[in-house]
C-alpha cells in the first residue's frame, strides 16, 4: 500500500471563510499537461490508473512512468457542495 502521508491532508487545504468553500492544492494530471521528468520537459499524453496505481504517459520520450516521478505545479481546486 502507498504511503498516505503523500496524500493531502485536512491541513493542506484552507477554508476560504466561514462556511465558505474549501480550496486544496493537488496536483492535476491530464493530457496536455507539462511536466518535468529528470529535468526535461515532458508532455502527458494519457494518464493510467491501474490497481490503485497512478501513471502517466509522457508523449516526448514515450515513457509510462509513476505520477510520482514527475514535477508538477499544484493546481487551485474549489470544493464546494452545489
Amino acid at each position: 500500500m502507498k504511503d498516505e502521508s503523500a496524500f493531502p491532508q485536512p491541513h493542506d487545504a484552507a477554508a476560504t471563510g466561514p462556511g465558505g468553500p474549501l480550496v486544496v492544492h493537488l496536483p492535476l494530471y491530464r493530457p496536455g499537461t507539462q511536466v518535468v521528468h529528470q529535468g526535461q520537459h515532458q508532455t502527458v499524453s494519457h494518464v493510467i490508473i491501474s490497481r490503485g496505481d497512478l501513471t502517466v504517459h509522457l508523449q516526448e520520450s514515450g515513457l509510462t512512468v509513476p505520477a510520482e516521478k514527475v514535477q508538477l505545479a499544484p493546481t487551485r481546486l474549489v470544493l464546494q457542495r452545489s
